[in-house]
């Protein structure tokens, strides 16, 4: 689940008032700028490779045709829901999509604990808590037809690494493939693989966005490695306009007269990078380490079976001064995450998806591979009895102004109330469902099935996914074609279902 923002409160009153008026005109953007990356160790005497196995060969491994590959975005699901597809037709003809391809996934953005018998302590990450899913949803999930999950997301460890490792018995034990988490780095990194009928699928998990101290860790002489995701560390800085950057520099040399002003004209403040620029916008820098190796094992991973999916866990969509609208800002990925997806696929990634960002992105095809950069949400559980005390205690000034007698507030009542207005709203709640199949290795056709959570019905309803009806299906559609076309992706609607026919095919 995506955090609450971060409180202002943070900034020195001095910083606030000068940059406030700033903030609320200008937006924020995310610009990425990463190398051009491929792990490829290239052939310096082919002499001393086997003619018949040379290194380029592989990658050549592919998947049998008519292959199909279903995905959708964040599953946050906390108890079993299959049992109703009986008297929700919407939700059973979702269940038969799943069921219909050869691989499904999605990602599970949740764990998986026995709250009655285990005692794991809460671990939440800033400004967000723990969640928990009954164990009986690992089982549910294979009979819904799902396959492949990523677990590299900011609440993998939501109950410290023993929830981690519970919510990986579960999912073993019901017979589930996952990546992006483990016992140490090379584990979490690893690619993870299912056996379809058509062709051995690889999955490769990672995240931008993660809790502090939850990145696995590599062993290191005396010290073992760390239980935890697969990261990918993202350096942000914030790029601010000349009239704002010189305010800023002015109050830098106020409050730091002993240190000399960088001769760069950028400067670190209140523990964030300021750098120059022509509008107000956000700049990632990707870690070069985390990348060669996240790339390493995409290519190790392709090298293994026919097909790959490539996943990222990531809460920073582009958000410039230079949109036309708030929700053009919401719908521009960051720029390195298109710069990572190409490079993954030059890697020998199939498909790539992004999810995290909790509503709907654009769609690419790059090299004949889809590329998602936003799969929105799936599930969205909201019957919730897990919360902690540090988090009621956390909302309580929040809770004394939106209850008359707070002290009757139940976990839901809070939940509820704290969710609004971040997550709440028809874009959090409308999503699709995927479905790409592929020949000669290649994406032939791209079905979007719109999806519809049902917001603001009765708790035990919404958050379930059901074919969206005719008026939602067409808004949601519409939207993924604006979105989607400045990444030359053409979608056709037929019959409430978008289509997508790369060219060549």
């Amino acid at each position: 689940m995506k955090t609450r923002p971060r409180r202002l409160a943070r900034l020195s009153g001095t910083l606030l008032l000068l940059t406030a008026g700033l903030l609320a005109m200008l937006g924020a953007a995310a610009i990425a700028q990463t190398a051009d990356q491929n792990p490829d160790p290239g052939v310096k005497d082919r002499k001393l490779f086997d003619p018949k196995r040379p290194p380029e060969l592989l990658l050549s491994g592919r998947i049998a045709d008519g292959f199909a590959l279903a995905a959708v975005g964040d599953c946050i699901i906390r108890r079993p829901l299959s049992q109703d597809a009986g008297r929700d037709p919407g939700f059973a003809a979702v269940l038969k999509l799943l069921r219909s391809a050869d691989a499904t996934y999605g990602n599970m953005e949740i764990s998986i604990v026995d709250l009655r018998q285990s005692r794991w302590p809460p671990n939440p990450g800033p400004d967000d808590w723990s969640m928990a899913a009954n164990p009986a949803v690992a089982k549910d999930l294979k009979a819904m037809g799902f396959s492949v999950l990523s677990r590299a997301n900011n609440h993998a460890l939501d109950w410290g690494s023993d929830g981690m490792r519970e919510t990986s018995r579960w999912l073993d034990e019901a017979g589930l493939i996952y990546a992006g988490v483990g016992v140490d780095e090379g584990n979490a990194r690893a690619a993870r693989y299912f056996e379809s009928g058509k062709g051995r699928v690889a999955i490769v998990s990672m995240a931008s966005t993660f809790t502090p101290n939850t990145e696995a860790l590599t062993p290191h002489a005396a010290a073992p490695g760390r239980p935890g995701i697969s990261a990918l560390h993202v350096k942000k800085y914030v790029v601010l306009p000349p009239g704002a950057m010189e305010q800023l520099g002015r109050l830098r040399s106020t409050l730091y007269p002993d240190e000399p002003a960088p001769s760069s004209g950028s400067f670190t403040m209140f523990d964030t990078n300021f750098e120059p620029g022509s509008v107000y916008s956000y700049r990632y820098e990707v870690d070069p380490i985390d990348l060669s190796a996240i790339l390493k094992g995409v290519r190790q991973g392709r090298q293994n079976a026919d097909f790959l999916i490539a996943t990222i866990h990531s809460h920073q969509p582009e958000r410039s001064s230079a949109a036309d609208s708030q929700t053009d800002m919401l719908d521009t990925p960051a720029r390195f995450l298109q710069v990572l997806a190409h490079s993954v696929i030059d890697s020998g990634a199939d498909a790539f998806m992004t999810t995290g960002i909790h509503h709907l992105g654009p769609i690419e095809v790059y090299r004949g591979r889809p590329i998602f950069y936003g799969l929105g949400n799936f599930f969205w559980g909201e019957t919730d009895e897990s919360l902690t005390s540090d988090v009621v205690q956390q909302y309580r000034e929040t809770n004394n102004s939106a209850f008359e007698h707070p002290e009757r507030a139940t976990d839901t009542d809070v939940s509820i109330q704290q969710s609004y207005p971040y997550f709440a709203g028809d874009i959090v709640y409308q999503s699709i469902l995927a479905i790409a199949q592929f020949r000669q290795g290649r994406l032939s056709e791209l079905r979007l099935y719109p999806i519809d959570l049902g917001y603001g019905r009765p708790l035990t309803e919404s958050g379930t996914p059901r074919l969206a009806g005719a008026d939602k299906a067409k808004v949601i559609l519409e939207r993924l074609q604006k979105i989607s076309a400045p990444y030359g992706t053409q979608i056709e609607i037929q019959n409430g279902v978008g289509i997508i026919h790369p060219a060549g095919h």
